[in-house]
């Protein structure tokens, strides 16, 4: 079956036709590719293609220029064999694509060898083929097997931010200074010795009567907690939680709802090795409204003792000494590590139930897809339905969702899976996609990715079956 995909940008279009083993999935990934076309409106009216070995020249090409202009940092090419596409700066904002033409007869000769094709491109162009490429790349449909190939560039290649007299200075200041010493203890003389007496003849009557200097006070040892920190390291205790008590509260059901998922999310994450407590240890915390640990103390005698094997010290914010109490927006949670390795994260008081479903966490699900050619049909499906209404998105980060369908296919809801994704999920397609939020036929759940560079992915949440 012949399939064609398309990633097309403003100034650049990258098209792709193959076959495919599997004649009823028009998303299965090409097995054969038979030719890639790339064009570039307003940079020449030539269309650049090829088979697999142009397609593979210019990923190559592409990604190891952008990834030299990006870093600014010169990487020089391998000269073993003349690739089929190749890119090098022009002047002023001008880049040079450079692509072997193929010879008009055989054999190859002088007479029927044509000129490289030099297609010259603005930044702009140049980073709308780079775009393009990336597409392709992340899309793991199409050519699963093609990647980039990244390679760090050595420390040599690099050139030093400060001249080498400035950085020799404090070698030739250190040498110069010894030598100085060196020629100053020169002249120092060697120290005498008096032979040494007997104990019994140096040690008087008199000497022996003398009280002896009162040895100076050793310094206190650090108090211990019962779990042998001492007090310095002590695990947060009332007087690190009382510059949080005047703090607002956040009310938002919402809100407390995303702060819930995305502490338990971080403190799973960073337990995910930790030893496993003999009971279960008891925390009260305070978070504040961006996700941070703000403080935190012991419930039990039995979670001041094992602390240290949770990663509450580590996540918690430790502020300055002598700092103002806190003014920002703060939740509590009680926050519990159990010994099978699950940590639980509460509202330390019972706030309105946040809501279920559509926009907020969902529930267990009960009845789950397991056909797998299903799950990979809804994974097409919903990647479509998703992409055909997303626009650009103002996120600094990648945003992450669990969304649920129906075997049908209808959204039931989704959950943001972190902070960001919380912020921002009315910019998405998302929320108009939900239309069966009390659907009773069985359910899958995906992943959906939308990245920082506004690619899309859709994963079955369980993986791939």
């Amino acid at each position: 079956m012949t399939i064609q995909r398309q990633y097309t940008l403003p100034h650049c279009s990258l098209i792709l036709e193959g076959l495919s083993t599997d004649a009823t999935d028009p998303l299965a990934p090409l097995t054969v590719l038979m030719n890639a076309e790339c064009r570039l409106p307003g940079a020449t009216d030539a269309i650049l293609s090829g088979g697999r070995e142009f397609l593979d020249s210019l990923v190559v090409a592409v990604s190891r220029y952008g990834q030299q202009l990006l870093s600014g940092v010169h990487y020089p090419g391998v000269a073993a064999s003349a690739p089929l596409v190749g890119l090098k700066p022009g002047a002023g904002s001008y880049h040079h694509l450079i692509v072997q033409q193929p010879p008009l007869g055989e054999p190859v000769s002088d007479v029927n060898a044509q000129p490289p094709l030099d297609v010259k491109l603005s930044t702009v162009q140049f980073y709308d083929l780079m775009e393009a490429v990336d597409q392709l790349l992340a899309d793991t449909q199409t050519l699963p097997d093609l990647t980039a190939q990244f390679q760090a560039v050595s420390r040599r290649l690099v050139q030093p931010t400060e001249p080498i007299a400035k950085r020799a200075a404090p070698a030739a200041l250190g040498a110069a200074a010894l030598a100085a010493a060196g020629l100053a203890l020169f002249f120092v003389p060697p120290p005498t010795f008096e032979p040494s007496r007997p104990e019994s003849e140096a040690t008087t009557p008199a000497e022996t009567s003398q009280t002896p200097p009162a040895t100076p006070p050793e310094t206190a040892p650090a108090a211990e907690t019962s779990n042998g920190a001492t007090a310095e390291n002590a695990p947060a205790d009332d007087g690190d939680l009382a510059r949080l008590e005047n703090a607002p509260a956040i009310t938002d059901p919402a809100a407390i709802a995303l702060l819930q998922s995305d502490v338990t999310r971080r403190l799973q994450e960073a337990w995910a090795n930790g030893p496993r407590p003999s009971g279960n240890l008891d925390y009260r915390m305070v978070v504040s409204e961006n996700g941070d640990i703000l403080g935190y103390k012991y419930e039990t005698d039995l979670a001041l003792a094992e602390v240290d094997n949770t990663p509450l010290p580590k996540l918690t914010f430790v502020p300055v000494a002598g700092a103002e109490p806190v003014q920002e927006p703060v939740a509590e949670f009680m926050t519990t590590f159990t010994p099978e390795g699950e940590v639980v994260v509460k509202p330390r008081e019972t706030p309105t139930p946040a809501a279920t479903g559509p926009t907020g966490e969902l529930p267990t699900l009960a009845a789950k897809v397991t056909d797998g050619d299903r799950i990979r049909a809804l994974n097409s499906t919903l990647y479509d339905d998703i992409l055909a209404k997303l626009e650009p998105l103002s996120a600094s980060e990648a945003l992450r969702f669990r969304v649920r369908l129906t075997e049908s296919g209808e959204v039931v809801g989704y959950e943001p899976i972190n902070a960001a994704a919380g912020l921002l999920a009315a910019e998405t397609p998302l929320p108009s996609l939900v239309t069966a939020p009390d659907s009773t036929l069985e359910q899958a759940d995906f992943l959906v990715v939308f990245t920082e560079g506004g690619v899309l992915e859709v994963n079955p949440w369980d993986g791939w079956p």
